[in-house]
């Protein structure tokens, strides 16, 4: 697949169309909106510089990935070519359905299309389509041009050959795919995240720590870990020689009276609302919003410098 198009070029988007480009795809880029468009022409050409800037793309590399970028006019001239589609547009399963059928209007037979959607189901998505099979679902983690997961979630009529051609593309780019045996809303990233942020919520309701000090905790602890391995292998080694099976005997029992005393929210209190709005200011004033992001591209690029050794 060397011909890609970017349908949606808001935030992600744009980082997408960043990373196609930085792996030496062409990129065509569409949205309705024009001001959005070119913004994400130059976005995507700043990251290509960051990614020189980082050593993680040679000035060469740069170059062919910008002159490898452009947007076009229209969805029919954007899709009349391509190999792979990444949808981004909003998440809304109206706006989507009139999407996908002027996919298949207008893309080859063997075009794949791909959304980024977070949370919505791709079977409802593709049951507008004629040919669903070649429909899935490619969430990136933000900025999705510097971290390397993407969840694939097919739909009930996706076919298994979509699945592994798409595993197969990014993995030969460098991602790392994981792939979901059954569609929940918020995938698997989006709902381990959920459950730590509602409990940051409330320690913060609760007036257990400020904001910062429940930053803090989650970072400088097992955050740390998390950037190598995952809850389950962590505890594997947490039981020591025992492994996992000791872990849940001597130390599980602790767990169980945590989650005693969790909340198990469905909604936000507002209360939690405004102290997160409140204590998040406070440091965030340290920095612009604009200085952070760039602060957490640079030392996400070196942890993944870090990550890529032997």
């Amino acid at each position: 697949m060397q011909e890609i198009g970017i349908l949606g070029a808001g935030l992600i988007g744009a980082s997408w169309a960043s990373f196609f480009a930085a792996q030496g795809l062409r990129v065509r880029i569409y949205d309705v909106n024009e001001e959005i468009k070119e913004r994400a022409l130059e976005i995507a050409g700043n990251n290509l510089q960051m990614l020189v800037h980082l050593n993680l793309l040679s000035p060469q590399a740069a170059k062919t990935g910008q002159q490898n970028l452009q947007t076009v006019n229209s969805l029919s001239e954007l899709l009349s070519e391509v190999d792979y589609v990444q949808e981004s547009v909003i998440e809304d399963y109206t706006i989507k359905a009139e999407v996908y059928r002027e996919f298949e209007q207008y893309a080859p037979d063997t075009a794949i299309l791909a959304s980024s959607s977070s949370g919505l189901l791709m079977t409802k998505m593709q049951s507008v389509m004629q040919h669903p099979e070649r429909a899935l679902i490619a969430h990136p983690f933000n900025p999705p041009h510097l971290i390397p997961l993407v969840e694939l979630v097919p739909g009930e009529q996706t076919a298994a050959f979509t699945v592994d051609t798409v595993k197969a593309f990014f993995l030969k780019l460098g991602k790392h795919p994981v792939v979901l045996n059954k569609e929940v809303p918020g995938h698997i990233a989006n709902r381990l995240a959920a459950a730590v942020w509602r409990e940051s919520l409330a320690l913060l309701d609760e007036g257990v720590a400020s904001v910062e000090d429940i930053d803090a905790a989650l970072c400088k602890g097992p955050g740390l870990r998390w950037a190598m391995m995952g809850q389950h292998l962590i505890y594997e080694l947490g039981g020591g020689e025992g492994g996992y099976q000791k872990f849940f005997d001597t130390i599980g029992a602790s767990f169980e009276e945590y989650w005693k005393e969790m909340q198990v929210w469905t909604t936000i209190p507002d209360s939690a609302k405004q102290k997160a709005v409140a204590g998040t200011e406070t440091y965030l004033n340290q920095k612009s919003r604009s200085e952070w992001s760039a602060w957490r591209d640079q030392k996400l690029a070196r942890i993944q410098q870090v990550l890529s050794e032997e």
